[in-house]
């Protein structure tokens, strides 16, 4: 289980007395109310200290929250199993019920969406990252985590599982326990740091209910187009999966032809990509139209719809996997967790764009990053 705390009879003590207003963090009478945003002032290990030998971690912040603020908001990687947080006031201390392991890194991650009584909270995740050795690790896995329909996945959190080729009958990814978190930032990206060196397995998922775990019926999950992932990967892609629900209605497959010339236009532009054949898909709220970007002479992966209805669509592109000339009705392939198997590699275009009659939108561009 990744670790979380337990707040004892001892903490609820000083729990109770916050909620009393023992530790009120209120600005002075006829004083401005003070919108700092929430910050850690101080902390103990120090940020990329070594050879730390404590068995707590202290925090110091701005401005005062209670242990209820903080239920779910506080993660370590790796897990250092169960441990006890203790507020008062401003501090917090957290005390493990184990001993860390030696020459380990360990990193503390706050979210971001916490906050204070008078809800104000961090602009970014709140990190530290301490080694128990002479050194600390500093593998980083970079990328960005959309959702379904291209927009930021702000809430998005990405596990890393790593690589264990020696175990046999290692279990699958939904029932191990990860190895590392990292909660993207509100344009969606991510910088997984401080990671051992080594291979990674990665999965990107909305944690709904804040457990941690990630739940393939509840939450939308996305994998990349990689299945094994080394440290220094960057630009890495995961686009969430729609969990279907009942009375959902999906956008119809549509044929542009059956709208009138002067009642359409017209989007082209080159998917830059390896392989022979791109599959690119053009959404609106109504409807969905697909073409196929096949090599020119010239080697460009063009791709042109020549009628769209108006309207404003997103555009988006992915590489059959097979290599092969696709059916342009084939939809992309999101990979599987379990059997684990990558996403197609993807690509979007990072802006809506509009179709109006008669009007012709050309270089609408596709980047998509394909790993070997």
């Amino acid at each position: 289980m990744p670790s979380r705390y337990r707040i004892t009879k001892v903490f609820l003590i000083v729990l109770l007395c916050l909620a009393s207003g023992c530790a009120s963090d209120r600005p002075p009478s006829g004083g401005p109310l003070d919108t700092t945003p929430l910050q850690v002032i101080f902390s103990d290990p120090a940020p990329s200290a070594v050879q730390v030998s404590t068995e707590k971690i202290r925090l110091t912040f701005n401005h005062a929250l209670s242990a209820r603020q903080l239920l779910n908001s506080v993660i370590i990687s790796p897990s250092i199993g169960a441990f006890d947080i203790a507020v008062s006031g401003k501090n917090m201390e957290i005390k493990g019920f184990r001993p860390l392991e030696q020459e380990r890194t360990y990193t503390l991650t706050i979210d971001r969406k916490l906050s204070d009584s008078r809800g104000r909270s961090f602009a970014t995740p709140y990190r530290i990252a301490f080694s128990t050795g002479a050194v600390i690790d500093r593998g980083i896995i970079r990328g960005t985590v959309i959702n379904a329909d291209c927009s930021p996945a702000t809430n998005a959190l990405i596990v890393a599982f790593a690589e264990r080729p020696e175990a046999k009958e290692s279990p699958g990814l939904l029932q191990r326990e990860p190895d590392y978190f990292i909660q993207a930032d509100s344009s969606g990206a991510f910088s997984l740091e401080h990671l051992a060196k080594g291979l990674y397995r990665m999965v990107a998922f909305n944690d709904r209910n804040g457990d941690l775990r990630i739940d393939t019926a509840t939450e939308e999950t996305g994998l990349c187009s990689k299945a094994v992932l080394p440290t220094g990967t960057s630009n890495l892609l995961f686009r969430l999966s729609e969990i279907p629900r009942k009375g959902d209605k999906v956008p119809p497959r549509a044929s542009s032809n059956t709208h009138a010339p002067d009642e359409t236009g017209s989007i082209s532009g080159t998917c830059f990509a390896s392989g022979q054949y791109a599959i690119v898909e053009a959404s609106s709220m109504t409807a969905s139209y697909r073409t196929t970007a096949s090599r020119t002479r010239n080697g460009e992966l063009f791709y042109a719809f020549p009628e769209l209805p108006r309207g404003s669509y997103t555009i988006t592109a992915c590489i059959p996997a097979n290599g092969q000339k696709p059916d342009p009705e084939r939809q992309w392939n999101p990979g599987s967790i379990e059997p684990f198997q990558p996403a197609e590699p993807f690509g979007f275009y990072p802006e809506k764009v509009t179709v109006r009659p008669r009007w012709t939108t050309e270089h609408i561009d596709i980047r998509i990053t394909t790993y070997k």
